[in-house]
C-alpha cells in the first residue's frame, strides 16, 4: 500500500500528532482539526506508534522489533478494559460491560496482516521506513476514502515521543495540547482506570505535572522546537478563543473553513470542556490550598522553561480574571 496523498498546500503538514497529559483536550483539538478538508482524524487512539514499546521507541533502540510486534499484536490490536486491567482477549467472563478498543475497529484484518508481514520483513535493516511504511499502511486509506489528503492522529503520548515520531516522519507537526492542572488532574481521578492513576485533585496535579515533564523531555529532544505548538484548551472554549483558534490555524498553514468554523462555535465550549471541575464538592479552605499549590506548580514550569509554561500562565491569568 502507498502513503498518504501527497498535499496540494506547500504549507501545511499531511501528518498531525495531537497529543498531552491526557484530560487535556487531544479529542477535542484533534476533532476539531478533523473538520478542515485537509485533514482526516483517526478516531481512536492508535497508541502503537507512540506509547511504551511502539515504533518510536523502535527506531531509538528503547525496544526491539519483536518486543513491539508482540505488543502490536495482541494488546493494540484488540483489548478490552475491565478496571484497572485490559484483556487482550474475549474471555468468556470478560464480554460484558468492558470497554473494547484497539486497531481491529479501524483496520480490517487483511490489511493489518499484509502491513505487519511487510515491516517483519524490513524492520532490522531498515527501521525507521519499515515503522514509516507500517503506519501509513495501517492508517492511510483512512484519508484515502474520505477523500482527505492528510491525517490528524491523536495519542496522548505523542508529545513524549516526539523525537522518535521526528525521526519516521520528518513532515509531521506536533500540537501540545494543554490545560489547567487541576481540571486535568481531576478530570483524570474520575476517569481512574489503574491503581497508580490520581484519586482526586491534589494528587492529580501531582500526575499532571509528571505527565508534562515527559511531554517536555519531548519538546526538548526535537532538532527544531518550531514543529511543535502548545494550544491551551482553556482558551479555546473561555479564554481569548479566537488567538488560540488563530495560532492553531496558523501553526499548519490552514485557512478558516465553515465546517471548522461551526464545529468551534457549537462544540468547543465551557460547558463540553467541564471547566473548572476541580472545584466540586471542596470547600473554600480546599480550594485556595489547592489553588496556592497549582500557582507555585506554574512557577517550577516557568523557572525550568517548559515550552507549556507561558500558554499555561496566560490561560491561568484569564481564568482567574473571569472567576
Amino acid at each position: 500500500m502507498s502513503e498518504a496523498s501527497p498535499s496540494p498546500s506547500a504549507q501545511s503538514p499531511n501528518l498531525v500528532f495531537v497529543g498531552g497529559t491526557g484530560r487535556s483536550g487531544t479529542h477535542v483539538i484533534a476533532r476539531l482539526l478533523g473538520q478542515h478538508s485537509h485533514y482526516e482524524m483517526i478516531p481512536i487512539e492508535c497508541r502503537f506508534h507512540c506509547n511504551p514499546s511502539g515504533l518510536a521507541d523502535v527506531v531509538t533502540g528503547k525496544a526491539t522489533p519483536e518486543q513491539f510486534l508482540d505488543k502490536l499484536r495482541r494488546f493494540w490490536w484488540h483489548r478490552v478494559r475491565h478496571g484497572e486491567r485490559a484483556w487482550v482477549r474475549l474471555a468468556p467472563f470478560a464480554r460484558r460491560g468492558g470497554k473494547v478498543r484497539g486497531l481491529h475497529k479501524i483496520v480490517p484484518r487483511d490489511r493489518f496482516e499484509e502491513a505487519v508481514a511487510g515491516f517483519e520483513e524490513n524492520c532490522h535493516r531498515d527501521p525507521v521506513s519499515a515503522s514509516r511504511a507500517l503506519f501509513f499502511d495501517l492508517l492511510g486509506p483512512l484519508a484515502k476514502e474520505a477523500g482527505k489528503p492528510a491525517i490528524v492522529e491523536m495519542s496522548c503520548f505523542t508529545i513524549a515521543s516526539a523525537p522518535g515520531l521526528a525521526r519516521i516522519f520528518p513532515e509531521a507537526r506536533f500540537v501540545h495540547a494543554v490545560r489547567d492542572g487541576r481540571d486535568s488532574g481531576s478530570s483524570k481521578a474520575a476517569k481512574r482506570q489503574k491503581a497508580h492513576h490520581p484519586t482526586g485533585v491534589t494528587d492529580g496535579i501531582e500526575w499532571w505535572l509528571e505527565r508534562l515533564r515527559l511531554a517536555e523531555e519531548g519538546v526538548r529532544g526535537l532538532d527544531d522546537p518550531g514543529r511543535m505548538v502548545p494550544i491551551s484548551l482553556d482558551e479555546l472554549v473561555w479564554g481569548d478563543r479566537e488567538r488560540a483558534y488563530g495560532d492553531l490555524l496558523g501553526f499548519l498553514g490552514l485557512e478558516d473553513e465553515p465546517a471548522m468554523r461551526e464545529f468551534f462555535a457549537s462544540q468547543v465550549s465551557v460547558d463540553a470542556a467541564h471547566r473548572e471541575r476541580w472545584r466540586e464538592g471542596l470547600a473554600e479552605a480546599d480550594q485556595q490550598a489547592i489553588q496556592k499549590r497549582y500557582e507555585a506548580a506554574l512557577t517550577e514550569l516557568e523557572v525550568h522553561g517548559y515550552q507549556s509554561a507561558a500558554v499555561l500562565r496566560r490561560a491561568y491569568g484569564q481564568g482567574a480574571v473571569r472567576v
